[in-house]
């Protein structure tokens, strides 16, 4: 089994099955693909509630990121009424697709809290939001739920969320019949110092972007040495187990050694207190005999 394959596998099951089937299948594969497999991250319910939705609804998943699509053009078009209108959209789609995942959890024998499904809402405004957690999402292999802030997407814990390199899709633009005053300001040539403007502002977010990368980069390097230890714990956890399943069974052993023992025991106890009754009469017949006999002499 190759990693993709046994990824595919393990974020299609349950948080509460992940770690013992990764340990298993990491077992039956070559060393290496094992040491992959093992690195394998479990998920939290949240972003199992995400990969479940992708594996049963794609098509309510796939809406979602064209919804998503269709939110940045109107954005950038500056169309106030239909952003307004694909806002109400976009609301009435998280919360039928949150909806279905709770009920698909339900019939799994999970119940979802308030809690979890604020993440779940949170990880899918996100997939609108950013095309790089959007792409996260439709992998099915989210290990965290996903929140967007600022200037880009972070997990549960606050952290940047790791998300897969790709190439920017095509946008879909639609010129707008009537642009507005500010849309068509905007694309004058007259406006002075607007081109100056714009460099300043890029410059400011490429310094904002610079720190952002800075900070993930430091961030990453310690979840990664956190999920490091997190990972040795749990594999240290399933020495321990089978070693308590070792000892367990001769224990078990032992124990039925045991009572099989005291079962000779109260039978040799029987035989020996039969024996000594025995041995009791023998000499009192003995020295009967002996007294009649000394009685002649």
């Amino acid at each position: 089994m190759d990693l993709n394959t046994a990824a595919v596998e393990l974020y299609g099951l349950t948080p509460d099955e992940f770690t013992a089937a990764r340990n298993q299948l990491a077992k039956n594969a070559d060393s290496a693909t094992a040491e992959a497999i093992k690195a394998l991250r479990k998920p939290t319910l949240a972003a199992w509630l995400a990969n479940l939705l992708v594996r049963t609804d794609p098509d309510g998943v796939h809406a979602l990121t064209e919804l998503g699509e269709d939110l940045r053009a109107a954005h950038l078009s500056a169309d106030g009424a239909h952003l307004r209108a694909l806002t109400l959209k976009r609301h009435a789609l998280v919360k039928q697709l949150v909806a279905s995942t709770k009920k698909e959890a339900k019939q799994l024998g999970k119940t979802v809290t308030p809690a979890v499904a604020n993440r779940l809402t949170e990880t899918l405004d996100a997939a609108l939001i950013d095309p790089g957690a959007a792409q996260l999402l439709r992998t099915g292999h989210l290990t965290s739920a996903l929140r967007h802030i600022g200037f880009g997407v972070v997990d549960e814990t606050g952290h940047p969320a790791k998300l897969a390199p790709m190439r920017p899709r095509a946008m879909r633009s639609t010129p707008a019949k009537n642009p507005s005053k500010a849309t068509k300001a905007a694309a004058s040539p007259d406006r002075p110092g607007a081109e100056q403007a714009v460099q300043r502002r890029r410059a400011e977010l490429q310094a904002r972007a610079d720190k952002v990368e800075t900070d993930y980069r430091d961030a990453e390097q310690k979840r990664a040495e956190a999920e490091s230890a997190v990972d040795a714990n749990q594999h240290h956890i399933a020495d321990l187990q089978t070693t308590i399943d070792r000892l367990t069974d001769e224990l078990e052993q032992t124990w039925r050694q045991l009572q099989s023992a005291q079962r000779d025991t109260s039978r040799l106890e029987r035989t020996l207190t039969q024996a000594t009754h025995t041995a009791t009469a023998a000499q009192r017949r003995r020295d009967a005999q002996q007294q009649r006999l000394a009685s002649f002499g």
